[in-house]
């Protein structure tokens, strides 16, 4: 009897254990990093040493992760964080090991991204630390609306922000983009003109109707073929030369996830100055 009440002790005990994390994507990687304690996390994404990731350093050097059965095999995750679009079969193998499998859902706006991190914070057993995020980004948003109505008292101006990539790729209505200019408060350009969702803007319908602001991402890198399109295209470059630009890290929005507000607060910077500055 002993021996078996000692047993279940130690049974108990290691499954209140912290059990190490396995994040196969940047999606995943950003919200692991956000809800669980350093030590706890056993690999991040193949990506997360890259500069889409804003892992620090000491964890740059546990990137390699990817949802391929030989890898999971090899990693053997306790816990394992897929994010939106990971191939699923390939975790099968793994849950047959015993792990324990959470597949984020993709999600374009702060409420999604509240729910994700409510559910992925049960599933680490991270409820605490859950909704502390959960709390301080409701109180961050809250700011960000505070401060429109500010900008709004002092100038009357609705400001058109665009967000733009090398190759005149733009993001619509129901796009993470969007809901981070609304949340800035700022009128998206790229709704005004019907785009939906990710799309592209003719190069002769955004120089007859220039936005206010410019958010450039992905500017300060890509493939060959973008960098040469932006460097030779006389129309985009005459655009983006006159117009106020502000360049995102593409770190914060490679998915709605828990940087997206830093977005947001950025683009609210940039509004704020340019209600101080007044009508250019």
């Amino acid at each position: 009897m002993l021996v078996l009440f000692g047993g279940l002790l130690a049974s108990s005990a290691k499954a209140a254990e912290p059990q190490p994390i396995v994040s196969t994507s940047l999606c995943g990687d950003g919200y692991v990093l956000a809800l669980a304690d350093p030590a706890r996390i056993k690999a991040l994404s193949w990506q997360a040493d890259g500069s889409l990731s804003l892992a620090p350093e000491p964890l740059q050097s546990k990137a390699g992760a990817w949802p391929e059965a030989e890898k999971l095999l090899a990693l053997a995750p306790a816990m394992l964080v897929l994010g939106p679009g990971d191939k699923q079969m390939a975790t099968q193998l793994a849950q047959s090991r015993g792990s324990q499998v959470h597949v984020l859902p993709w999600t374009n706006d702060f409420a999604g991204i509240e729910t994700s991190i409510q559910s992925l914070g049960d599933f680490l057993h991270a409820e605490g630390r859950a909704a502390s995020l959960v709390s301080d980004l409701q109180k961050r948003l809250a700011k960000l609306a505070q401060r429109k109505q500010h900008r709004s008292k002092n100038d009357a101006r609705s400001l058109r922000v665009l967000y733009l990539t090398p190759t005149l790729g733009t993001a619509g209505t129901g796009t993470m983009v969007d809901a981070a200019i609304r949340a800035a408060g700022g009128q998206n350009l790229a709704d005004d003109l019907g785009v939906s969702g990710w799309g592209q803007i003719p190069i002769e319908q955004l120089a007859a109707h220039p936005p206010d602001l410019i958010l450039k991402s992905f500017f300060t890198g890509g493939p060959p073929s973008a960098v040469q399109f932006r460097s030779n295209h006389f129309v985009l470059r005459q655009i983006v030369s006159q117009t106020s630009s502000l360049e995102i890290p593409g770190a914060y929005w490679v998915c709605g996830g828990p940087y997206l507000i830093r977005a947001a607060e950025q683009v609210a910077d940039q509004l704020d100055q340019m209600v101080k500055d007044g009508p250019s």
